[in-house]
């Protein structure tokens, strides 16, 4: 008996040994690899821009150290970024249960049965054990492909995770520098209301004298007037910036908010842009589309084989008797299992799974094509509106200069009595609305740089300070 099991025991090794061989898994479609768009961006960007060297955090170029703190404060504590993380956990959970599947399984079960014979009091104890060894030999590569397409998946939700991160940060600065902007305007508005407080004391006094008419005087306050009604428009632009900034940095709005820099900043030079083929590199938006497209055609690949024959091996050792602790040899058994089994008639189901799949790349791939000529647009868009912004401000400028010229003639003018208050007046208002749209137009050029930054990407990925495991997610604090 016992030279009989361990024969089969051998036969047994050697037929695992030989579906070892076999089980190599050759995939039966191709996989694409490397993964490329269906389009062309083309060779270069229509600007030629001899830059600096890109910094992978971009918001460190703009020196900052307000806005450095304020940005890596979000990355480590936004909710949306912790959700990406938690996502990663999951799919790297799905490609660690993929994995598994490839080697042998080994099962152990045990069980006790007592049995009362209907003539007679005596009854019968039966005890049992077994060992169960399986392996599904992998011939045509579905495991391996499913173990691949879920490592894919988990890579994607990694670069998931960094275009999370890219987007906030680019977020959190179009807040920040949003709000810098409106207390500048708050600031500005300040100044000219003083100006226009200064004019009208003097246009009283001319008019106390008889050398001004009480309409100078009424538009002098009009004017006035005007401008104080640009507080409340400004202050709630003010207070939405800072309940957006507090909520990136998943705060409740009622808390306080993050301290900001005082003014605008002084942009470095241009960064290095390179070509356009680079952002399927720096880009982790498109690095994630590629992973994703990878693991599908690897899912096309499983669900290929799925439709062939698969090849079930088991060891089975058990134990059949009254006692475990004086096992015998015929209470002893060991079995060894060979199953083979193919699809005949399943009216469609498994090929409409192929088609399912293979739409599901194809689709993949044109996205990957659209979001490439996106993110060339972007580049291009961000370069060309910063080029033309910089030619805006200079023009604004110089107006600005002929403005406040053209503000001191027509007062000189006016105190001399060659002309009434109106050109004084309109003068006022060309300046006050220069001045305020050159600051606008200032803040729009930094959110056309931060728009051109998160355009390129990152040179290299950037994973932020994972939680630790045993801490629980920070939530929002309650007032």
């Amino acid at each position: 008996m016992r030279r009989s099991s361990a024969g089969l025991a051998r036969r047994g090794l050697c037929c695992a040994l030989l579906a070892a061989c076999l089980s190599g898994g050759c995939s039966l479609y191709p996989v694409r690899e490397p993964v490329r768009p269906a389009v062309a961006g083309g060779e270069a960007f229509s600007l030629s821009v001899d830059g600096v060297e890109r910094e992978h955090r971009w918001w460190r170029a703009l020196g900052d150290e307000r806005l450095i703190e304020t940005i890596e404060a979000a990355l480590s504590e936004n909710l949306d970024v912790q959700q990406a993380r938690l996502r990663i956990e999951q799919s790297a959970a799905l490609a660690r249960r993929a994995g598994s599947r490839l080697p042998p399984a080994l099962d152990f079960g045990a069980g006790a049965e007592r049995e009362w014979p209907d003539k007679g009091v005596d009854h019968n104890d039966r005890l049992t054990g077994e060992l169960r060894l399986s392996w599904e030999v992998d011939l045509w590569g579905r495991l391996s492909s499913a173990r691949e397409a879920a490592r894919q998946e988990t890579v994607a939700a990694r670069e998931d995770l960094q275009a999370t991160a890219l987007l906030l940060s680019a977020a959190v600065a179009e807040a920040y520098f949003g709000i810098i902007e409106q207390r500048l305007q708050l600031a500005l508005l300040d100044e000219q209301i003083e100006v226009g407080q200064t004019l009208l004391g003097l246009i009283e006094l001319r008019f106390g004298q008889g050398q001004a008419s009480v309409v100078d005087v009424y538009q002098q306050r009009q004017q006035l007037a005007s401008t104080r009604s640009q507080f409340p428009l400004i202050r709630s632009r003010l207070g939405v910036l800072e309940n957006r900034l507090k909520v990136l940095l998943a705060r409740a709005p009622t808390e306080g908010g993050p301290l900001v820099g005082t003014d605008l900043p002084v942009l470095p030079d241009l960064p290095d842009i390179g070509v356009p083929s680079d952002l399927l590199a720096n880009r982790p938006d498109l690095r994630r589309i590629r992973h994703e497209l990878t693991a599908a055609d690897h899912r096309v690949a499983e669900a290929v084989a799925d439709r062939l024959p698969r090849l079930q091996i088991g060891l089975h050792r058990s134990y059949r008797g009254t006692e475990f602790d004086r096992l015998t040899a015929d209470g002893l058994a060991t079995s060894l299992m060979a199953d083979l089994a193919a699809p005949l008639i399943d009216w469609g189901d498994r090929k409409a799974e192929v088609d399912r799949r293979r739409a599901v790349a194809a689709e993949l791939l044109l996205s990957l094509s659209q979001a490439y000529l996106t993110a060339v647009e972007e580049v291009e868009n961000a370069l060309w509106l910063e080029r033309r912004q910089r030619e805006l401000i200079d023009a604004l400028r110089k107006e600005l200069r002929i403005a406040r010229s053209n503000l001191k003639e027509t007062r000189t003018r006016y105190g001399q009595g060659l002309t009434d208050y109106l050109p004084v007046l309109a003068a006022v208002q060309s300046l006050q609305a220069l001045e305020r749209s050159l600051l606008t137009r200032r803040r729009e050029l930094v959110s056309i740089r931060v728009l051109l930054y998160r355009a390129l990407g990152g040179a290299q990925p950037w994973v932020p300070p994972t939680r630790p495991q045993s801490q629980p997610a920070r939530s929002v604090r309650r007032p």
